[in-house]
């Protein structure tokens, strides 16, 4: 697939034009609210020294994106669904992980652990093959500078790598008088029309003057004053890749994402308290409602770690 680098603060739709990055289509495209988190790949070298290692310097270390881009109702129902057996799929594969170790650990281990086992593996691989791959949006690569994406098609990279006018104009030109030929004898400034026209806004294809140019950036294309206003209502501010979430919530989470590793009782009673804690401190209405979900789920978490725990300790005794 394409990689195509999107600079920060340009993840919406006034900045990528309207072609579906899954299909191509450029009829029916709607931008739909997408996240991103990338962590470096080195990482994945620490879960062969120790998983926990692992776990709390990727959640140090991840980087997130929020923002918007094009896709047609189909292609982005079909993303959704393969997101959704995905997660089903390592969570199905995440039971037979640990039911495979107990019936292997049990006092008569049976061949099905070891098919158990395998099963947790291939299930994942085999979602991620039919229903992800070469068929979805992948982060490259999260820095402060932009955000790089594999995506599936062509010419949605080429649309958005050159920010092509053919893709963006949907408005009507500014009447002008024209030459024999047909082509413009002098286009004017829609806002000015004492002053020639230096540029044409890509979203709504206005003829703009130097007085009327807004850029995002230097080598960014130009907007017309209505549409960087309406840039301005629209996109937060302040726009960039986020990092890790260290908030009470946030760690709380990942603690009780920890905790679900058995065994790891001082994660669960770690997790215990700061959930129960951030859980009664957005306890009224006005809290925010994602800090109680966080509280919520890692309380979860922790509950399935804890009977884990006690699962293989019964096993031993």
């Amino acid at each position: 697939m394409p990689d195509v680098t999107i600079p920060a603060g340009e993840l919406n739709e006034f900045d990528l034009p309207p072609v579906c990055i899954i299909t191509g289509e450029r009829e029916g495209v709607v931008f739909k609210p997408v996240k991103f988190a990338w962590y470096p790949r080195w990482i994945g070298f620490l879960v062969l020294l120790n998983v926990l290692i692992a776990l709390i310097v990727a959640s140090v270390m991840t980087k997130r994106v929020k923002g918007t881009l094009p896709f047609t109702e189909a292609a982005w129902s079909r993303w959704k669904r393969g997101q959704l057996i995905m997660v089903a799929a390592c969570v199905l594969a995440l039971a037979l992980f640990f039911g495979g170790f107990a019936l292997l650990l049990g006092e008569d281990p049976t061949p099905l652990g070891f098919v158990s086992l395998a099963l947790s593996v291939a299930l994942p691989v085999a979602a991620w093959m039919y229903f992800l791959r070469d068929r979805a949006p992948r982060v490259v690569r999260i820095d402060k500078e932009a955000i790089v994406l594999s995506i599936p098609n062509a010419e949605a990279a080429f649309g958005i790598t050159h920010r092509a006018l053919s893709d963006r104009y949907t408005g009507d030109l500014p009447e002008v008088e024209v030459d024999e030929t047909g082509a413009p004898a002098r286009a004017v400034c829609s806002r000015h029309p004492d002053i020639v026209a230096n540029w044409v806004c890509t979203r709504c294809g206005a003829f703009i003057c130097p007085r009327c140019e807004n850029r995002v950036r230097r080598h960014a294309p130009p907007l017309c004053p209505g549409c960087w206003e309406l840039r301005g209502r629209t996109v937060p501010k302040p726009v960039g890749n986020e990092g890790p979430d260290l908030s009470a919530a946030g760690i709380g989470l990942w603690v009780g994402l920890i905790s679900v590793i058995p065994m790891c009782i001082p994660a669960q009673v770690v997790s215990v308290v700061l959930n129960t804690v951030n859980l009664v401190r957005n306890r009224h209405p006005d809290s925010p409602q994602l800090n109680r979900r966080k509280a919520i789920a890692g309380l979860v978490l922790t509950g399935i770690g804890v009977l884990l725990t006690v699962a293989l300790r019964n096993l031993h005794v």
